[in-house]
């Protein structure tokens, strides 16, 4: 490629190290104005009016970009920037990448604005060293880069999990002064650390900031991405310490920022707080949101209190919040979770009635439900009409279908809908052979059930607690107890541990055959350990 080329001969003193040289204004030549544009946009209506809004996929994009290289006199290069524009939009990076260079292979005018989307689109293919090569060309031609620019860089960077070389290019900016950062910098290097390394370094950053003088301090955004990390880790309080501190600092919160609050407080159980934080939002005058509805509808559904969470229903559309299909489907799974089908139902019916398309979540509590409660025709019928509702099934329509057969006794049924998953590319996880180990285990076909362990293992999916224990259980019911004590004894050297229902699954095959002294020893062992468990919890 021509713009490949370029960039191999972009020099690599344009590195992230060589950029923040404060000897960097020697490259430059006098900047890029932006009269030049106003100039262009001023003779725009001697050209034919392109339709960008007409572009539905890349195909529409290359056939415009065609015309546009042929028109006479050729566009300028804003025209070309709005097109790849709507190419990033869709993105399609590599097109508006290969248009770019195409562009560069026809001599056709290449400005500042398009170079910007070069390098955007090099950061959101995480490849952060291209578009620090296109920096270099950037100097090149005398554009000065602006704060836009260097923040796509950190970003980029951040993307690849390159956390000191972000930081680096940061503290350069601020140091020679190359510009300034502003709020968007700060927000995209704090969000960055909190998904790359924790919350905890990205505090560290925004109390350095807050520290630092004569720079734009950190805002809204900034804050909203450490507190929701740390309500994501779990912790909650130091969220709330901080979220109280922002009236200190004359920074108002926002839904963004009471919803993470909530959201923490809520996945914690402190469905109290979570609710007096709600009424401080309102208080604030910060309308809820459709989001802040949906954590309380979800979490009082996860709690079984599937009553208070319709109860939000009404009150969302009192405040004229729409409910949408995460609403209706926390609410459709809680009631499946109660074994209430009819109300389930009811709640689909509504959702369909006030225009609202099911989605695959919807049907797969639906028939999750119904697989619970015994009916596998149900089952069958909703996995059955799904395809023709334009949904795709996934693994857990696929594992709720294999439970239901299983349950029944459906063994080769269950299997040959398993060869059907696997024809259709999906890949089953750990549950998936939980699922076919225990349906074959219970139908006293235990050679089969080693052999899908096997398999299991064979494709890369790890056997967990729960495997080992659907094996042992059926070596016992199959009066193997032996074997099954070999399997218990053998888990610590697979990294597992056996839990409370290990335990007394070989307990009380141990008590059957009349080995009571050993399954006293084996209870006391559970006993000691979970009390060295206790311990260990509350020490903290």
């Amino acid at each position: 490629m021509f713009l490949a080329r370029i960039l191999s001969n972009s020099s690599s003193k344009f590195s992230t190290f060589a950029i923040a040289s404060p000897h960097y204004q020697s490259f430059l030549v006098p900047s890029f104005h932006f009269d030049n544009v106003s100039c262009q946009m001023r003779h725009f209506s001697a050209y034919p009016r392109f339709d960008f809004g007409s572009i539905r996929e890349p195909n529409d994009a290359v056939a415009l970009f065609r015309e546009m290289v042929r028109t006479q006199p050729r566009p300028y290069a804003s025209v070309f920037s709005k097109l790849l524009t709507t190419v990033v939009k869709m993105k399609q990076y590599s097109l508006a990448l290969h248009l770019i260079d195409e562009m560069l292979q026809r001599d056709v005018p290449v400005n500042h604005y398009i170079l910007s989307i070069a390098i955007d689109c090099y950061c959101r293919q995480k490849r952060p060293d291209f578009g620090f090569a296109i920096l270099g060309i950037f100097f090149k031609r005398g554009y000065e880069p602006t704060v836009v620019t260097f923040t796509t860089l950190i970003k980029g960077l951040l993307l690849v999990g390159r956390i000191p070389e972000a930081t680096k290019v940061l503290w350069k900016l601020l140091v020679y002064r190359l510009c300034e950062p502003n709020e968007q910098t700060y927000s995209t290097m704090i969000n960055g650390i909190c998904k790359a390394v924790g919350t905890l370094h990205a505090l560290e950053l925004l109390c350095l900031l807050e520290k630092e003088k004569g720079i734009c301090k950190p805002n809204i955004y900034s804050y909203n991405a450490v507190i929701d990390g740390l309500c994501k880790e779990g912790k909650v309080d130091d969220a709330l310490q901080l979220f109280s501190s922002l009236g200190d600092k004359g920074i108002s919160p926002n839904v963004v920022t009471y919803n993470s609050i909530i959201e923490g407080l809520c996945n914690r159980r402190r469905m109290d707080e979570a609710q007096d934080i709600l009424k401080k939002m309102i208080a604030d005058k910060v309308c809820p949101n459709v989001v802040t509805c949906n954590i309380f509808v979800t979490a009082w559904c996860k709690d079984g209190k599937v009553q208070e969470a319709e109860h939000m229903l009404v009150s969302m559309k009192e405040i004229d919040v729409q409910p949408n299909i995460v609403t209706y489907s926390a609410l459709i799974n809680g009631y499946c979770m109660q074994g209430k089908m009819n109300e389930a139902v009811h709640i689909f019916q509504l959702a369909v009635n006030s225009g609202i398309k099911p989605d695959i979540v919807s049907y797969n509590s639906l028939m999750n439900g119904y697989c619970k409660k015994g009916p596998v025709d149900e089952v069958s019928r909703l996995f059955t009409i799904i395809p023709a509702k334009r949904l795709e099934r996934n693994v857990v329509s696929y594992n709720i279908m294999l439970e239901a057969l299983f349950r029944k006794g459906r063994c080769e049924d269950g299997l040959n809908l398993f060869k059907e998953m696997q024809a259709l590319g999906l890949s089953p996880h750990v549950k998936t052979y939980n699922i076919l180990v225990h349906g074959l285990c219970s139908a006293h076909r235990i050679t089969e059930a080693f052999s899908m362990l096997h398999t299991m293992e064979d494709k890369c999916v790890v056997p967990n607690i729960v495997t080992y224990t659907i094996l042992i259980e059926g070596l016992c019911i199959n009066n193997k107890v032996r074997e099954a004590k070999c399997m218990f004894h053998d888990l610590p050297s697979k990294g597992l541990q056996p839990d409370v229902v290990t335990h007394t699954i070989l307990i009380g095959a141990l008590c059957k055959e009349g080995h009571t002294e050993e399954a006293k020893d084996l209870m006391m062992q559970m006993l000691i350990r979970s009390l060295r468990i206790w311990r260990y919890i509350i020490s903290f």
